[in-house]
């Protein structure tokens, strides 16, 4: 799996599996707006849970979380806040928190070879 968009796409979608199975009412998925992008916004317990979705197949380039930056936080904030007023409401007046869903993909070749499974 080498498409990139392939596996953001399947990063995504394992992200919203699971916080809905931990009890995330998910709001929407890949909101757009002219400031940015929130992969899925999710709430639970009154607080609205904005969350970026990093998936990656190995570890070269550091750990998924690592690659949410300074100028990537700011653009979630930003759409975050017309998420919120375009949703009646600011900031201000709701509880809300910022997530970072690492998915790390990885493929292991000959998992359960053992002695029976070996060339020799």
């Amino acid at each position: 799996m080498r498409d990139n968009k392939l596996l953001g796409k399947l990063g995504e979608d394992l992200a919203a599996s699971l916080l809905y199975s931990e009890g995330y009412d998910i709001r929407c998925r890949n909101y757009r707006t002219y400031r940015g992008e929130i992969d899925i916004v999710c709430e639970k317990n009154g607080v609205i849970y904005f969350t970026e979705v990093k998936t990656r197949t190995n570890e070269i380039y550091g750990l998924p979380e690592e690659s949410v930056d300074e100028k990537k936080q700011r653009r979630i904030r930003d759409a975050a806040n017309c998420y919120i007023v375009s949703h009646q409401g600011t900031a201000a007046e709701k509880n809300v928190m910022f997530k970072v869903v690492e998915i790390l993909l990885r493929e292991t070749d000959d998992a359960f070879m053992g002695k029976a499974g070996r060339k020799r």
